[in-house]
């Protein structure tokens, strides 16, 4: 075989493919193409005939066994499974279930070796600490065998065997309780397993303190290379393990970031490497341990946005000649076709929703597993699924698959090549970036944009019931699934009603992890996409998403804060300060804050990924409320450094508005003496001892208008954390969820009136989104949420049913700031179009004042609802998201509608239609389960 050119530009034979695929666009064509977009945006088609296998939350890695007659399949997500598939059918033959706990799970790793008649499974069980041993009988029947225990801490990631009986187990960082202070100090390891007695032989260590993030592994067959991957550094590592009781590094190689998967060609002479985040494919020769090339996964030609991050290789195969490789693309929803001899990219197979591995067998049948699986919306409502066992919630209710295809000829491939492209075209045509742009900055109109985040609702549970003032029904809302609706939420009604109305609009995440991701990046990088399913399933693994990785600020900090004094004790590993690091959870394209001030414009921050802080009795670890993110450093007092040091991060003890407050005082001259009970927990923070967050923004907004009454000082974008509507469930003594939500509504409706009174009111645009919708129900899908959009700009009383989602909104801000995208995602996103080329909605908007019994209500011991107090009281919410969602949501719902009653049946939406070449028994179970569900509707 040609060596492949290094660095080959490419697409080199793009142009051609194009062509042909419009002349055989004529040709009769299995694909079934969608005409909605997923929640992302991105359209999936998927070729046909194939089988579609259902197999548990989020599959990430596929593996032929040895014979070539099964694909093995192991999930990540919510709902984890091991499945064994038929190669030849793509059907399932057996699979072992995990349950849903600290004890029992799996993470990325497969391995596996032939014993005699049977297939030895090996299968990383991640925070278990543990590798699963299975046996893959003949006829295909997994069953499991005894577990090989790693040292506790241990997250295991991937797995590589020699011929030798030796296990190779990257061990991706420590996993241990939220508060210890090891977490921020552990390094990444690779241990060696001897399989014949299940006993660890040694460990190296990859740096002295940080992890690293090792994840994929491959090895010689005879032990003399083993090759470790580095997600945070964009590195392989290359090991001698002749000797595997004193393993030795021979060479680190930098090839792209986030290196993610590995594929040895046959002789062992090359090592292909997926790069999930530069989006290309590295080759490396494995016995001079160097780079000998770097293929591109971009079209480049096919659109003036394909260059930006958003292809994502997750996953690698060769095909029997090894002429050609195969790449799994998450974020381009295709399997990316490499001629090798070119060195270049010939076409693209369209496939569902963030394929994640593939696997080429002799028989010339491709399979690959679609991370979330075929369905364009998810509903939820009562437990779904096969006899309910999927529940409710959003990471649950999702459902990864394996696809089987034949190997297309290159006919076929041009066709697919042309459906895979318009799968990830613009959606949006220039006039309708001209049309938000001419209320722009550039266009001397709107300079100043607020973008606020909140927490976690669905729009039937605050929008369900909006009704106009006559009281006809305004937008698709279903009033039963209304938890917070008119009397609790006045102010996101009134403001949807007197600026526009967007009832199809979704958050692209699932759950904070990776929504704060994808409401300020753009996108979730595959790192997020992996880990938040997993660590919200309750397996371990901490929250890492908002600028801490294992609890470390990546931005670091210095020795001292604003004031002058040490952010950390002398006890603390990291004292003095702590230097930045990469963050691994971090998009290619980086912030939306990041794009802003490299255009040369202004960023103020009032709550956006600080840190939680970790202290070790009196002494502090690592300090709080500390910007995480070196962007958004340094904090400071009165318009001082780019962040409000004295704006509270993540505490549902402290309110979002000055609306208990308000009642206090009123109480309080009165002479009532329950005055207290309007107040929360904490009743002020920061150098100006703030009441409540509005209170502490609008304290620096006035400083900015003395400064300036013009409005210059006011940044181009301020960016506003508001997140007690993610609530605290039920407790004795506490406030209740609806005075949570109209608490945190109120502060919406402050914010509001303060901008809309001020001289900046005819220059500002406030968006105002929740980060994602876990937290509730919805009939059209478990992402659909508000989005309110406020402006004098946005044309009066308007309804909106087009598509929207949080890329449209970051691609709204881009267009009115001028600055350039950050991914395809937000390049391709339809912006928000509802835009009047004068400010003629511009009267000021007054706040409308919950009502008092909202505001101030609390769970007494006696009442109805005190029994779910015994369930909030076992749930964390001092972090964000750490309180199990399935019983939260249970909460909630119990508290709104009666302790007796039940949640709503779910809503069905098209599915990836037909999803298999299904049993006739399976289809007829689907059939009945189908019907049932259309009666409880």
């Amino acid at each position: 075989m040609p060596e492949p050119l290094p660095s080959t530009p490419p697409f080199r034979v793009l142009a051609r493919l194009t062509l042909a695929a419009a002349i055989l666009a004529m040709f009769p064509t299995h694909m079934r193409a969608q005409q909605e977009p997923l929640v992302t945006g991105k359209r999936i088609s998927q070729p046909s005939p194939g089988e579609q296998q259902e197999v548990g939350s989020l599959p990430m890695n596929l593996v032929l066994s040895p014979d070539g007659r099964y694909a093995v399949s192991s999930d990540m997500g919510y709902r984890q499974s091991l499945w064994a598939i038929d190669a030849k059918t793509g059907r399932g033959v057996s699979h072992l279930d995990f349950k849903r706990n600290v004890s029992e799970g799996l993470y990325y790793g497969l391995a596996m070796e032939q014993r005699g008649s049977e297939t030895r499974v090996y299968a990383s069980q991640g925070a278990v600490s543990a590798i699963l041993t299975a046996r893959l009988s003949a006829d295909g029947k997994l069953t499991k065998g005894e577990s090989i225990e790693l040292r506790p801490g241990d997250l295991a990631a991937g797995l590589a065997l020699d011929r030798r009986g030796y296990l190779y187990v990257a061990i991706n960082t420590f996993s241990v309780e939220t508060n210890d202070i090891r977490v921020m100090t552990s390094p990444g390891r690779l241990a060696v397993i001897d399989t014949k007695t299940g006993v660890e032989v040694s460990r190296r260590n990859f740096g002295p303190k940080l992890s690293n993030f090792p994840f994929a592994v491959a090895a010689l067959r005879d032990g003399s290379r083993v090759f470790v991957t580095s997600q945070r550094d964009g590195t392989v590592t290359v090991l001698d393990a002749r000797d595997p009781a004193a393993i030795e590094e021979l060479a680190v190689l930098k090839t792209g970031s986030h290196p993610v998967s590995l594929c040895l060609n046959s002789a062992e002479t090359r090592l292909y490497v997926a790069n999930a985040q530069s989006d290309t494919v590295s080759i490396i020769d494995t016995a001079a341990n160097r780079i000998t090339g770097t293929i591109s996964m971009h079209s480049q030609g096919a659109s003036r946005h394909s260059s930006l991050p958003g292809a994502t290789p997750t996953g690698l195969a060769l095909s029997p000649d090894e002429k050609s490789l195969y790449v799994s693309l998450g974020d381009m929803n295709a399997i990316a076709v490499v001629n090798l001899a070119l060195g270049v990219v010939s076409g693209y197979i369209p496939t569902g929703w963030y394929p994640t591995a593939v696997a080429a067998t002799r028989a010339g049948k491709l399979l690959w597993a679609n991370g979330k699986g075929t369905r364009l919306r998810n509903p939820n409502g009562k437990p779904v699924g096969p006899d309910g066992v999927w529940g409710a919630y959003s990471l649950s209710v999702i459902e990864g698959t394996i696809a089987t295809l034949p190997v297309p000829n290159p006919r076929e491939l041009a066709v697919y090549t042309r459906q895979a492209l318009a799968n990830n075209a613009a959606a949006a045509r220039a006039a309708r970036a001209l049309e938000v742009e001419r209320v722009g900055r550039k266009a001397g109109k709107i300079k100043h944009v607020i973008y606020v985040i909140k927490e976690n609702r669905t729009y039937d549970q605050v929008l369900g019931d909006l009704t106009d003032a006559g009281g006809k029904r305004v937008g698709n809302g279903d009033p039963s699934l209304a938890l917070f609706g008119k009397a609790v939420t006045p102010n996101q009604h009134a403001l949807a009603l007197r600026f526009v109305t967007l009832d199809n609009f979704y958050d692209c995440g699932e759950v904070s992890g990776d929504g704060w991701v994808w409401s300020t990046q753009g996108m979730a990088n595959e790192y997020v996409i992996k880990n938040v399913p997993y660590s919200y399933s309750g397996r371990g693994r901490k929250y890492d998403y908002e600028g801490q990785n294992n609890g470390y600020p990546v931005g670091g900090f210095p020795s001292a804060g604003p004031d002058g004094k040490p952010l950390v004790s002398p006890l603390s590993p990291l004292f003095p300060s702590a230097p930045p690091i990469e963050d691994v959870a971090e998009s290619p394209g980086g912030h939306i804050w990041d794009s802003v001030l490299k255009a040369g414009l202004t960023v103020r921050n009032y709550g956006f990924f600080l840190t939680f802080g970790v202290n070790l009795g009196q002494a502090v670890m690592m300090p709080a409320n500390y910007p995480a993110v070196r962007a958004l450093q340094p904090p400071g007092h009165d318009l001082a450094g780019r962040t409000d040091y004295d704006f509270l991060r993540f505490d549902l003890t402290y309110p979002d508005s000055d609306a208990p407050r308000i009642y206090f005082d009123r109480r309080t001259r009165a002479g009532s003496a329950n005055a207290a009970d309007a107040l929360y927990p904490t009743r002020a923070y920061g150098l100006h001892k703030a009441p409540s967050r509005f209170s502490e923004w609008n304290n620096e907004f006035k400083q900015m208008l003395a400064k300036d009454p013009t409005g210059g000082a006011v940044p181009n974008l301020t960016m506003i954390r508001f997140m007690q509507d993610h609530t605290q469930g039920v407790k004795v003594g506490g406030h209740t969820p609806d005075s949570y939500v109209a608490d945190n509504d109120y502060a919406v409706g402050q914010l509001v009136e303060a901008v809309s009174a001020s001289p900046i009111w005819e220059s500002t645009a406030i968006f105002i989104i929740e980060d994602d919708a876990q937290d509730g129900q919805d009939h059209v899908d478990c992402h659909r949420s508000t989005c309110f959009v406020i402006s004098p700009y946005i044309k009066a009383n308007s309804v909106d049913h087009g598509f929207y989602n949080t890329d449209s909104v970051l691609r709204t801000i881009e267009l009115l700031l001028g600055v350039p995208p950050m991914t395809q995602y937000d390049a391709t996103a339809t912006p928000i179009l509802n835009w009047d080329t004068v400010p003629s909605n511009r009267d000021v908007y007054r706040a409308i004042l919950p009502a008092e019994d909202i505001i101030a209500k609390k769970t007494v011991a006696k009442s109805p609802e005190a029994g779910l107090s015994k369930l909030s009281a076992k749930l964390d919410f001092v972090h964000p998201d750490s309180a199990d969602p399935v019983v939260l949501n249970t909460i909630l719902w119990k508290y709104a509608r009666g302790l007796a009653s039940k949640p709503p049946p779910p809503r069905h939406s098209p599915a990836l239609a037909p999803t298999a070449h299904r049993s006739q028994s399976r289809a007829a179970k689907d059939k009945r389960r189908s019907a049932r569900n259309d009666d409880d509707d």
